[in-house]
């Protein structure tokens, strides 16, 4: 549906960009990436905005320590999960 957006797509591709130059050994193709951002979105609860504002509300909500400690732990599970076994050669 046009102007819904999923912000917790941009907070996955956040913490993708920030862990996987990190991490050299694991895979991070374009392929490996979309893998690893559909495990850690399937895993995390969706939150739907349509506006700049509602996008400010879901940061306000999401800065505590355990949002940002729950974020990192799905997407690092995502990350070696993936990149044990990529769905590509």
């Amino acid at each position: 549906m046009e102007g819904l957006k999923n912000i917790m797509e941009d907070d996955v591709e956040r913490q993708l960009n920030k862990l996987l130059p990190t991490m050299p050994n694991i895979c991070s193709c374009d392929i490996c990436r979309l893998d690893m951002a559909t495990y850690a979105l399937n895993r995390l609860k969706p939150n739907y905005v349509r506006s700049d504002k509602g996008e400010l509300f879901h940061k306000v909500n999401t800065s505590s320590i355990q949002a940002k400690t729950d974020l990192m732990s799905v997407v690092v599970t995502a990350i070696n999960t993936i990149g044990a076994r990529p769905s590509h050669d």
